[in-house]
C-alpha cells in the first residue's frame, strides 16, 4: 500500500518548516503569497489529507458549518442548498444540514441546536432572508450568511439573485426589439422580489422615455391562474399592449394560454417575458418562453464562499447580487409559438 503523505513530508519537498506548512495549509499565521501558494501545491501534487482534528487544534476553528434550510425541498431553496453544500464541500468543510421544512418554530429549534454545537459560521438557505432573520434576533458568536432567492438591503450578509436588474434587461429588451405598449404582470405588492423586479422595470422603462403600460404594474401572484386572469383584463381593457414582462414563468405560461384561445399570437401580436426559467431542460436554441434563469447554485456556493470569507475575517456586511441568465425564446423573437411548446 501507497504511505499516505503526512504534513512533514509536504513540508520537506516544499522546503519550508513544519510550522509554515502548517500555517500555509490552515490559513493562519504570516505566510508569504508565495511561500503559501508553493506549499499548496505540493500538497496537491502529494494527494496529502489534512487531519482535521489536529487542524482543528492548531487554528481553533472546527471546520464544521451549520446549513439551515428554511424548506429544503423547495423548488428556490433545493439549488440554492445544493450549490453551497458542493462548495462547501470541495473546500473539504463538513456541513451539519438541518432542514426546517417551512415552519418557523422549527426554525428556532433548529438555531438553538446550531448555537450549542462548536461550528465555525451559520448559512441560512431560503426564499426571504428576513423572514429567516426574525428568528436570529440573539447574537450569535459566528458569521451568519444568507443564501436566498431574494434580498433588502437591511438584511447583512446576503447573497441573492440581481432581481432589479433582470427587470431592468427585460425592459430593455422588448424596447430593443420595437415594442412600444409593454406591460408589467407581477405577484403580491411588496415582496421583495417583486418590488426589486418592479423596480428595474420601470428604470428600464423610464431610460427610453416610456412609461408602464396600464397605468403600471398588475399585481396578483405567482401561480398560473393569475397569468390567466390578467391576460383577460389585459384584452378587456382594450389598450394594445403588444409585450408583457411576468414576474415567473407561470404566469408567462397562464397569460400565453389564454392569448392562444382568443387567437392573440406570441410573438407576433405580444411578445412575452418571464422569470425563473422554469422549462429548465429546454436549454437550445429555439427555447420556447424567453425568461431569465436565477443561476440559484451560482447563488448559493457564492453565499457558501463568502461565509467561509466572513470565518476568516476577510468579508464585509452587506447584500451581494449575482447576475441572472438571460435567456432569449421564441416568445420574445419567434417563430410563432405552438401551445405545445409551453403548456
Amino acid at each position: 500500500m501507497t504511505k499516505r503523505a503526512s504534513m512533514s513530508d509536504v513540508a520537506r519537498a516544499a522546503g519550508v518548516s513544519l510550522t509554515t506548512a502548517s500555517r500555509a495549509l490552515g490559513g493562519v499565521g504570516r505566510v508569504s503569497p508565495e511561500t503559501r501558494a508553493k506549499v499548496i501545491e505540493t500538497a496537491e501534487r502529494l494527494q496529502f489529507q489534512p487531519d482535521m482534528i489536529a487542524r482543528s487544534f492548531v487554528t481553533g476553528r472546527s471546520f464544521i458549518v451549520g446549513v439551515l434550510a428554511e424548506a429544503a425541498s423547495g423548488r428556490f431553496s433545493m439549488p440554492l442548498l445544493l450549490g453551497a453544500t458542493d462548495y462547501l464541500g470541495r473546500e473539504n468543510i463538513a456541513a451539519v444540514t438541518l432542514d426546517a421544512q417551512g415552519r418557523p418554530r422549527m426554525l428556532t429549534e433548529y438555531l438553538k441546536r446550531l448555537r450549542s454545537r462548536r461550528i465555525d459560521g451559520v448559512l441560512v438557505v431560503g426564499d426571504d432572508p428576513n423572514r429567516a432573520s426574525l428568528v436570529l434576533s440573539e447574537d450569535f458568536s459566528v458569521p451568519v450568511v444568507f443564501a436566498s432567492s431574494s434580498a433588502t438591503p437591511e438584511t447583512d450578509f446576503v447573497v441573492a439573485p440581481d432581481n432589479r436588474g433582470a427587470g431592468r434587461a427585460a425592459a430593455e429588451h422588448l424596447i430593443g426589439l420595437g415594442r412600444r405598449s409593454i406591460a408589467h404582470v407581477t405577484a403580491a405588492v411588496h415582496e421583495p422580489a417583486v418590488d426589486a423586479r418592479a423596480a428595474g422595470f420601470a428604470e428600464g422603462m423610464a431610460a427610453a422615455g416610456m412609461s408602464t403600460a396600464l397605468g403600471g404594474p398588475l399585481y396578483g401572484s405567482y401561480k398560473q391562474r393569475w397569468g390567466t386572469d390578467a391576460a383577460e383584463r389585459i384584452i378587456a381593457s382594450g389598450e394594445p399592449v403588444d409585450a408583457i414582462f411576468a414576474a415567473n414563468d407561470e404566469i408567462a405560461i397562464g397569460l400565453f394560454a389564454t392569448f392562444h384561445r382568443h387567437g392573440i399570437r406570441v410573438p407576433d401580436d405580444i411578445a412575452i417575458v418571464g422569470y425563473d426559467n422554469r422549462l429548465a431542460g429546454v436549454d437550445r436554441p429555439d427555447h420556447p418562453l424567453t425568461t431569465f434563469d436565477p443561476e440559484l447554485g451560482a447563488v448559493g456556493a457564492r453565499a457558501a464562499e463568502r461565509l467561509l470569507a466572513a470565518i476568516a475575517g476577510d468579508s464585509e456586511p452587506g447584500v451581494e447580487y449575482v447576475q441572472p441568465r438571460f435567456i432569449e425564446g421564441r416568445s420574445t423573437v419567434g417563430p410563432t409559438i405552438d401551445p405545445y411548446d409551453v403548456l
